[in-house]
């Protein structure tokens, strides 16, 4: 009866479903246009007070040579006066463009719990045009 279990044990592990597509594959969350020389701003919203966070992937991201990032810090949505309906904070992003091209930055939205890191990775697309010629 044991060997039983143990078979329909090591059976549920192996067929079970893997993750789902969109929580392997990172996605386009933002696109954003800017001129080389110029610094833009975005917002990633998160919920820092559950423990959750944004880091820069430098691994996943390409293009980081094009552009200077700098993470400002969250700003804090208020607390709502009903718990299951309440604001999200907001991390706020700079983007310096130091030249033309694509740059496509991958954040890790993640939080730790007990040992283990839950995280789903997000693209923001930065476009830089080239600057225009003084006349």
């Amino acid at each position: 009866m044991r060997r039983l279990t143990y078979l329909a044990a090591i059976i549920m592990l192996v067929s079970a479903p893997a993750a789902p597509a969109w929580a392997k594959a990172p996605r386009i969350i933002q696109t954003v246009e800017t001129t080389a020389g110029e610094v833009v701003f975005f917002k990633l919203p998160g919920n820092p007070s559950a423990g959750y966070n944004w880091k820069l992937n430098k691994r996943l991201s390409t293009g980081l040579d094009l552009v200077k990032v700098d993470q400002l810090g969250w700003l804090l949505a208020q607390k709502g006066k009903n718990f299951f309906i309440q604001e999200q904070s907001v991390q706020n992003i700079a983007v310096w463009a130091k030249t033309s091209g694509q740059a496509d930055l991958a954040f890790d939205y993640f939080r730790k719990v007990g040992g283990r890191r839950y995280s789903r990775t997000s693209v923001v697309r930065i476009i830089i045009k080239p600057q225009r010629a003084a006349q």
